[in-house]
Parts: C-alpha cells; structure tokens; sequence
C-alpha cells in the first residue's frame, strides 16, 4: 500500500474537512445546586476545556517472558474534579458574588452548615461545539456537576491600565456524553 501523505493530500483533506477553532466552543447552560448561571453570565464565559477521556490499563498480564497491558473495565474522566471555565467579571461584580453565594451555601463557615449532597444528574452543564457559522454541530453534556471554588482576583491600583479583570470558576462533575458518543458498534 503506497502512502500517499503529501503536501497536496493535506491540503486537500484540511480543504474538505478543515479544523476546529479555539473559539467555536459555547457554554449554553451552567445549573446546580447552589449555583444557576443565565445567558448574560454565560455570555461572559471567556474559555473552558473540552474533556477528556480514558480506560485505564490493568495490571500487566505476563506470558512466556512478555509483559503485556491490557484495559481495565473502568473509566476515568481526566479532569472532572477541577474543570475550570475563565469568565470576565462585570462591571457590578454580579458573577462574583453569585460565587461567593455558590461557596457560603455549599459550607457556611458562620453557621457551619451547608448543602454538601451528592449531586443528581440535573445538575448539568452543556457546551456547544460550533461551526463557522457560530451554529451547533455537536453538544458536550456534564452531568453530576458541583460548584467547587472560585479563584482570587488580581487587582492593579499602582500599575493598572484599566483592562479587563478575569475570575476563574471551578466545577466538578460526575461523567459526561457527547452526541454520538453513546452509539453501540455493532462490527458492520
């Protein structure tokens, strides 16, 4: 079989298929316990990460002096402890105190109570893959999600020059499907 990896079969394939862009990604709903953002938050949402995925390899089965890996019937989600979405903060801070509110429901350090439950498959959050047309082609489903922390933030009275000011969000979540992902192969 000839291989036929060229610079004119690339230029084809990426012609006929192209790439995805790092901007072509949306944050359509963020809703759980303790924490609902809307549209106008959403719209903030400055960037994420798209998750990823692994079955992770046994303990080596050994045979006739070889050493050989093999996958688990486990699964693990790389990241679902800390996945964490950059937002810009508005002007009136609102993002920022439906975190603090988010955080002080979860644990009141006051009170020392808080809705620590585990959480149920409403609370979700769904991520839009789009085309270059900003329309969806796919959607990223996170189930299980939890609201986890917010980050500080760095302010500059000495040496600011008036830029925007960012606030990190973290979440947690349980597992997460991607349209399609669910399909069974069925060897045809």
């Amino acid at each position: 079989m000839a291989v036929n990896q060229t610079i004119g079969t690339f230029i084809q394939t990426a012609t006929k298929r192209d790439f995805q862009r790092n901007n072509l990604f949306r944050i359509m709903s963020l809703s759980c316990r303790n924490l609902t953002l809307v549209e106008e938050d959403l719209v903030y949402a400055k960037g994420g990460k798209i998750p990823g995925r692994e079955t992770p390899v046994g303990d080596n089965v050994k045979y006739m002096g070889m050493t050989l890996p093999y996958t688990k019937s486990t699964v693990a989600y790389t990241g679902n402890t800390d996945y964490q979405i950059t937002f810009y903060m508005d002007a009136n801070t609102e993002l920022a105190q439906k975190f603090e509110r988010a955080s002080r429901q979860a644990f009141n350090d006051l009170s020392t109570t808080g809705d620590w439950r585990f959480p149920s498959l409403a609370d979700k959050m769904v991520v839009a893959v789009l085309n270059n047309k900003l329309e969806p082609t796919d959607y990223i489903e996170f189930y299980g999600v939890s609201f986890v922390k917010f980050d500080e933030v760095e302010f500059q009275v000495a040496d600011g020059d008036g830029s925007a000011i960012e606030i990190p969000c973290h979440i947690s979540y349980l597992y997460y499907k991607r349209k399609g992902s669910d399909t069974v192969y069925s060897g045809n």
